[in-house]
């Protein structure tokens, strides 16, 4: 199984840099398809399994109604990918889901395997939406944790309980770990027993000149992974993980 994990901030492309992102925050009301089609074009050229969109969106007027996992999925012609209904990562009960913009903003777990998409709801932060789904005998979870340390804590916490236990999983998406995986991710990991795809540790934020591990595949005992990659283009801020997965004998 192909894993592709992306934080595509909504499509609105690499700004190359703090200042010049300050300089473009217009994309964020209205953005180029240009940079969406670059990464459809990395999608293509993968071909993966599995893929895991963090910030996409699911057609807002910054995107001129585009919906990122449906046009991707159109675009995959020859396999399409199956493409649930989008719902707001900020989850059904927040205010945040029902305003213009950010009832668009989602997360997306598309698969080739016809699959049942099931969705949870951290109980704290602002972005709740866990997705899950399964792909050649491989459970996938989709997560984008908070921005503040204290909500990471507790979304972890929920976590643990929420993983099942002994099956082959992954735990995959933005984790934003501004203090490192040692300090946010360590007694985590081996209360679960998962362990970091990414055993180079190598950074993924920002893409322009990566300084941070904020992006993750997590994988259990039960997962051998066959290949890792951070691949290195410059169509978002964050830099995409892919990784080639199996059930270990």
């Amino acid at each position: 199984m192909r894993l592709l994990v992306y934080n595509i901030a909504y499509g609105t492309g690499c700004p190359g840099g703090e200042a010049k992102r300050l300089l473009t925050v217009h994309r964020y009301l209205r953005t180029s398809a240009f940079h969406f089609s670059q990464i459809v074009g990395l999608v293509y050229d993968l071909q993966p399994d599995v893929i895991g969109l963090v910030e996409a969106d699911s057609g807002s007027w910054r995107t001129s109604g585009l919906s990122h996992p449906e046009k991707l999925a159109q675009l995959l012609s020859e396999e399409v990918l199956t493409v649930p209904k989008p719902d707001s990562k900020y989850g059904p009960t927040s205010f945040l889901s029902r305003m213009p913009y950010l009832k668009s903003q989602t997360n997306a777990l598309l698969a080739r395997s016809d699959s049942e998409e099931k969705k949870h709801y951290f109980p704290c932060g602002t972005k709740k939406l866990i997705l899950e789904r399964e792909s050649d005998g491989i459970t996938v979870f989709l997560v984008h944790l908070g921005l503040s340390r204290r909500v990471r804590v507790r979304q972890l916490d929920y976590l643990r309980e929420l993983l099942p236990k002994g099956r082959p999983i992954v735990l995959a998406g933005d984790f934003n770990t501004f203090r490192g995986e040692n300090a946010e991710l360590a007694e985590f990991m081996r209360d679960t027993g998962l362990v970091n795809a990414n055993t180079a540790h190598q950074a993924t934020y920002p893409a322009w000149k990566p300084l941070k591990q904020l992006d993750y595949i997590l994988v259990s005992p039960q997962v051998e992974v066959e290949h890792f990659e951070v691949i290195p283009v410059l169509y978002s801020d964050h830099l995409p993980l892919v990784a080639d997965l199996k059930i270990a004998q």
